[in-house]
């Protein structure tokens, strides 16, 4: 009884933490648009800001808890945080040269993308129904992409689809590795603001923006990280994966409340098709892994 009260209380935890978390993640694009400036400089004092916060969290982690993990882990590291720092620069420019609803349609792509990508460098098998929803999914990207070339504003889009290739490089990469790659948000968030601080102009700032740009670096980017990396150590991977599709829903209701910014017909749908079979194949692999953990825990029968 007590075993099974505590599975309870984990699994409870674990879809708090990461549906937190993924709400947390909903507000991170109109907190920026809230900001009223330049991509370039909301890519400095961001930077800054989430570095600040993640290396807090780091040295107090070290103090208490006794982790031993160094701030930058190796060589591997270093890549990661490049590559996290072209992420971010790609993302903030393309919610400045498109709609955001294109953009996080086009990033629930990513979770297709990491597992076509694990199939062909980690040569981890991935079933027929996950290769018919990439293929399915990518038919929602084209549309909203066809739309925007339609529109004038397609490099947005490119970009949007450049931020879901490179997070889904940067996962496979980070499970190859098998070590603890936490940190490398962080240095990122700084090579980013480096890389485009010659182009930035903070101190032009007004207060509002400076409040904006500070409760997105310092709060809810760190956090929402933090509640979502820790969410499959308590509940399976599809079920987080399902809390990441918060920010494809509920992101545009707020820049339509906000900013009155609304979807196009073709990226609704488009991103209608994305949503369906990325919850459909959460569903799935849930149900699958259900039934796995079921025939392992079965008894064997003798013959």
């Amino acid at each position: 009884m007590s075993v099974v009260s505590a599975s309870q209380q984990n699994q409870k935890l674990g879809l708090s933490m990461t549906f937190a978390g993924g709400l947390l993640l909903t507000v991170d694009a109109p907190l920026l648009r809230l900001a009223h400036t330049d991509a370039w400089t909301i890519i400095a004092v961001r930077g800054v800001f989430a570095f600040s916060a993640m290396w807090l969290f780091w040295l107090l982690f070290r103090r208490f808890r006794g982790s031993s993990t160094p701030f930058v882990n190796g060589y591997l590291s270093v890549l990661l945080s490049c590559l996290t720092a072209v992420v971010s620069i790609m993302f903030i420019n393309a919610i400045q040269l498109t709609s955001v609803a294109n953009v996080v349609f086009i990033l629930a792509f990513n979770p297709m993308f990491a597992a076509l990508l694990s199939w062909l460098f980690l040569r981890e098998k991935q079933s027929p129904a996950t290769l018919m929803a990439i293929a399915t999914a990518f038919v929602g990207v084209v549309v909203i992409v066809w739309d925007s070339i339609n529109a004038g504003n397609a490099l947005g889009d490119f970009l949007a689809l450049g931020v879901s290739l490179t997070l889904a490089v940067i996962l496979t990469i980070a499970r190859w590795s098998g070590t603890d790659q936490s940190m490398s948000p962080a240095f990122g968030s700084l090579m980013a603001a480096a890389a485009v601080l010659a182009y930035a102009s903070p101190v032009s700032l007004p207060v509002e923006s400076w409040g904006w740009l500070a409760l997105n670096g310092l709060i809810v980017i760190p956090l929402s990280s933090a509640l979502m990396i820790l969410g499959p150590k308590y509940i399976a991977a599809p079920v987080v994966a399902m809390f990441f599709l918060l920010e494809t829903v509920l992101t545009p209701v707020w820049m339509w409340l906000i900013f009155g910014e609304l979807p196009t017909q073709r990226g609704v749908v488009g991103g209608t098709i994305i949503i369906l079979v990325l919850v459909m194949h959460s569903l799935w692999s849930m149900h699958d892994n259900s039934q796995t953990n079921a025939r392992t825990a079965a008894p064997s029968t003798p013959r």
